[in-house]
């Protein structure tokens, strides 16, 4: 006998311990058909009578029934009754008592008298291998036990992810010597000659369907999925194909379609012995299945959105482009829109994820979890003619050039980071600062070129107060974002009060963020938005010197409409939208250097904005380690008050006696740091402050005394202090 063990399975603990642990790890294995060996097997193991293909306790993973296992719970099977059964059959079993015999049991809120809880192991001479011989062998015990109206037999004993925890011997009764049950031969196992041929329940009408994905033979013997053949295809009954009470070994059945234009099985076998819906040897396809044909016929469905737990709809309506979501409120509106789409109700709706995807041109798949709320334009979408080659159109390579203040290496990075997101359609990492009088073209080219480009219902233009506020949902609506007026120091972090410029630094890095929108649980959302910033005002950024975000364009002094080739403002829109199928084609051939997408430039332009990061304690820390005289001396500004200028000249005196000496004391550092900083550290505070700028002090020797300090090889002009 062939039955599975499950590894996880502690004998020592008890059910309910044990339920949680026993989902995986199930092995199949033999026994032999002896008393010693069953009992162990009963009272020692969690068991179950089913084979699965990897160790999963799982419908989908079930390959095949090798044991029945009865399970009488309720206390109307008694001992006496089933010792009687069990002398009249004609194979091998075996009766033991479970846990809960005879012990006081809850049940619905009550505690229910002791009784005989009751279950018999029957080995099979076959296993049960298809899920209708599965289903057709577990109604037929039910039908023989619990036919008085009472549920004599747990009703769920063959499913196939049931398993049992051990029992005990205190009921014993083992048969040997008759052989495995022959679960072939139960009478009647295909057909209910008593039961009336009227219109089947839901539930058995479930049973009698095949799904669009199940395999089948053709008339040749060949495998094949039902949705890969043509209606009228010959093929051998997924039901009854093999069986053996059919008299040939012949193709029975073929697939057609019905007058919902859905397809069917009829089988003349299992017509023959009134099987199928009605007796008739028909399978109608699981509704499931046709919910999603008819869905992808008429281009229109709903599904659960999985983020919000909310129905929604999605369908094409008269005089739009673009295809509409909405959200349903009510069962009501979810069963209106079916019938005024011509969908039939599934009994269960396709769940997905309502999230932008702008690098696929698909909008619904549900094989991989979401519906697009992306939709490509037409000027996107479009290939490139064969052979064509493409060129960079006249007055859209001008607004570029003029608003990118005609520097050549930041126009080349700009094309070829616009060029990847054109192909791949992939967010950028990295973002371009457009600086400039007011006038210069920066809206223009977002307005007129980029917009309609990834479309306009996907790019926005805002300013940085969106990333102040609570809600920052705009994320996950839009591919392209143009921030203007844009102002800040990007050179700190600030992320435990993320602050907005905070926030908009992770905007333009992380693919995935936390969204949160009005009313709306806050979520880890995809992020898809590609960032453009664009300021009027003179260092209105300020970036760190290890800025890894921002490409800095130079600034354009010079509005558009001054130029010498500005062709009036109505006049542009028009050229610019007639270039604009060139100027995608143009990106699409462009030769990209995939090894400079994510990284920035550092030009002159980056550096000024660099410079203005750099507190005045960091510049002393930097002259320093450069041992930079001249620095400490055009930084030591005489300051107003009492005593002012002996101060003065007392920090020139100090300073100046370091041109001569090859270190300096921590003392000295502070007392020039506390002048020049106009700071009052002490010096276990100025220590503390110069960490990781400064190497560590130690005891050194500077002239005839020994101090703390660091060495310092100091450069200066002679006679600057003097």
């Amino acid at each position: 006998m062939i039955i599975s063990t499950c590894n996880n399975y502690n004998p020592t603990r008890t059910k309910e311990y044990n339920n949680s642990r026993v989902a995986h790890g199930w092995e199949s294995r033999e026994f032999d058909w002896n008393e010693e060996e069953i009992i162990k097997l009963t009272t020692e193991f969690g068991i179950s009578g089913n084979e699965y293909s990897d160790g999963h306790r799982a419908a989908g993973s079930w390959v095949a029934t090798h044991a029945i296992m009865l399970d009488f719970d309720d206390g109307e099977m008694t001992k006496e009754k089933l010792l009687e059964e069990q002398q009249v059959w004609q194979f091998d079993s075996y009766v033991f008592s479970s846990q809960n015999h005879q012990r006081k049991k809850a049940k619905n809120g009550k505690v229910e008298p002791p009784c005989d809880r009751l279950r018999v192991i029957i080995p099979l001479a076959e296993p049960i291998t298809s899920e209708f011989d599965r289903q057709v062998v577990e109604q037929s015990f039910l039908r023989r036990f619990n036919q008085i109206g009472q549920e004599v037999i747990d009703a769920s004993f063959m499913g196939r992810t049931r398993y049992f925890a051990h029992g005990t011997d205190e009921v014993s009764s083992f048969v040997a010597g008759k052989g495995a049950m022959n679960w072939r031969e139960i009478p009647n196992l295909y057909a209910n000659p008593g039961k009336k041929r009227g219109r089947p329940s839901k539930a058995e009408s479930l049973k009698l369907t095949f799904r669009i994905d199940d395999q089948v033979k053709d008339q040749h013997g060949k495998t094949a999925t039902v949705h890969e053949l043509e209606p009228g295809t010959p093929i051998y009954c997924p039901v009854c194909g093999d069986a053996p009470h059919r008299t040939n070994d012949g193709h029975n059945a073929v697939l057609l379609i019905n007058d919902e234009d859905l397809p069917f099985i009829f089988c003349s076998s299992c017509q023959s012995r009134g099987m199928g819906v009605s007796g008739k040897g028909v399978y109608n396809l699981h509704p499931d299945d046709a919910y999603l044909l008819k869905s992808e016929e008429h281009e229109a469905t709903v599904f659960i959105d999985t983020q919000t737990s909310t129905y929604r709809s999605f369908c094409r309506e008269p005089g739009l482009d673009e295809p509409v979501i909405r959200q349903l409120t009510t069962m009501n509106h979810v069963e209106q829109f079916n019938k005024s789409q011509r969908l039939p109700n599934p009994e269960v709706y396709p769940r997905a994820r309502l999230e932008l995807h702008p690098e696929k041109d698909d909008i619904i798949n549900f094989d991989a979890g979401y519906v697009n709320k992306y939709m490509a334009p037409q000027v996107l979408k479009k290939p490139v003619p064969e052979g064509h080659v493409a060129i960079l159109p006249e007055f859209t390579g001008r607004i570029i050039d003029h608003v990118l203040a005609h520097d050549k290496e930041v126009k080349d990075h700009f094309y070829n980071d616009l060029a990847h997101l054109v192909q791949t359609r992939r967010k950028m990492i990295t973002t371009y600062l457009f600086q400039g009088v007011e006038g210069t073209g920066k809206g223009v080219l977002f307005t007129h070129v980029l917009r309609p480009m990834f479309g306009e219902r996907y790019c926005t233009s805002t300013d940085q107060d969106a990333f102040g506020g609570q809600f920052n949902s705009f994320l996950e609506d839009n591919v392209l974002v143009l921030v203007n007026e844009v102002s800040g120091n990007f050179s700190t972090s600030e992320k435990r009060n993320l602050s907005t410029i905070e926030k908009m630094k992770i905007a333009i890095t992380d693919e995935y963020i936390q969204i949160e929108g009005k009313h709306k649980d806050r979520f880890n959302g995809r992020n898809c938005c590609s960032f453009f910033f664009a300021t009027n005002r003179h260092h209105g950024v300020v970036l760190s010197n290890n800025d890894r975000r921002f490409n800095v364009a130079p600034r354009q002094e010079v509005k558009i409409q001054n130029t010498d080739w500005w062709p009036g403002f109505d006049d542009l829109k028009k050229i610019v939208a007639d270039e604009l199928q060139e100027f995608v084609w143009y990106l699409k051939q462009y030769k990209v250097d995939t090894s400079r997408i994510g990284k920035v430039i550092d030009n002159e332009p980056k550096r000024v904005l660099q410079a203005l990061s750099k507190s005045n304690a960091e510049d002393f820390f930097e002259a320093v380690n450069r041992g930079d005289l001249n620095w400490i001396g055009d930084n030591m500004a005489m300051r107003n008050g009492y005593n002012a200028s002996e101060k003065h000249f007392e920090m020139k005196q100090l300073a100046g006696t370091l041109k001569n000496q090859k270190a300096v004391s921590t003392k000295d550092l502070c007392t020039l740091y506390n002048y020049i900083n106009h700071k009052d550290l002490s010096v276990i505070s100025f220590g503390k402050a110069a960490a990781g700028y400064l190497p560590r002090p130690k005891s050194i020797k500077i002239g005839a005394q020994t101090v703390w300090g660091i060495r310092v090889d100091w450069q200066g002009k002679s006679g600057l202090f003097d």
